[in-house]
């Protein structure tokens, strides 16, 4: 996986907008990347509002878990610094996740155009979940996760802006934790060895499976 910083699509006016003296910045999560081509949504795709992460994905692979972000504003020419990432622990869970709030550096991200037009940009990549944090997830036993018992870990992503000329308006994303639910091969399938990799896998441990059954051998 990539540690370049998140690559962003200026995506311009797509729409009218409100005449407030203090626009709202808005941000949205993107669906996840199942294409041929694992290229980013586009910047009109639906909002997501849950994902699934992996944490046994720490183990193969690097184990952030990433996204692809839409920020919006009505009728103003604003600058978007970056996010800040809070997270709210599953109950139960001894984790201290407030050790891991931050900003995520993206680089600046300008979103202008001409009058009232809303102004729309899509933020490729966008690492909302450290490998820490997903390997002290990983380590705990308490918090009772495996393939088929998931816990939901809350992030409340905000956009960075100079809050003299807009509001930031903060959303918040529901990551389902599981550990193995993703990454490793299934035990549904009628016969050992029956399983076979998922053609298309993006991003290792987050929403789609590493493999799957195979019915041309008789699986289920």
């Amino acid at each position: 996986m990539s540690s370049r910083l998140p690559r962003i699509i200026l995506v311009g006016a797509v729409g009218a907008g409100g005449g407030c003296a203090l626009p709202d910045v808005s941000v949205e999560i993107l669906p996840p990347r199942t294409s041929a081509t694992c290229g980013a949504p586009a910047a009109n795709a639906a909002a997501y509002g849950q994902g699934l992460f992996d944490v046994a994905t720490t183990l193969g692979a690097h184990g952030s878990y990433r996204a692809d972000l839409r920020v919006s504003v009505p009728g103003a020419d604003v600058r978007v610094d970056g996010f800040r990432v809070a997270f709210a622990v599953p109950e139960g869970s001894d984790v201290d996740a407030g050790d891991f709030d931050g900003e995520v550096l993206v680089g600046d991200v300008i979103l202008a155009g001409e009058q009232d037009d809303r102004r729309v940009a899509v933020v490729e990549n966008v690492k909302l979940v450290e490998r820490d944090l997903a390997v002290v997830f990983r380590e705990e036993s308490g918090l009772g996760i495996d393939e088929f018992e998931f816990a939901t870990l809350g992030v409340t992503i905000t956009p960075v802006v100079d809050e003299d000329v807009a509001t930031p308006l903060p959303t918040t994303f529901a990551l389902e934790l599981c550990k193995g639910c993703l990454v490793t091969p299934p035990d549904i399938c009628s016969d050992p060895g029956q399983f076979q990799p998922t053609p298309v896998v993006c991003r290792p441990g987050q929403d789609v499976p590493l493999y799957t059954c195979n019915t041309a051998m008789g699986a289920p």
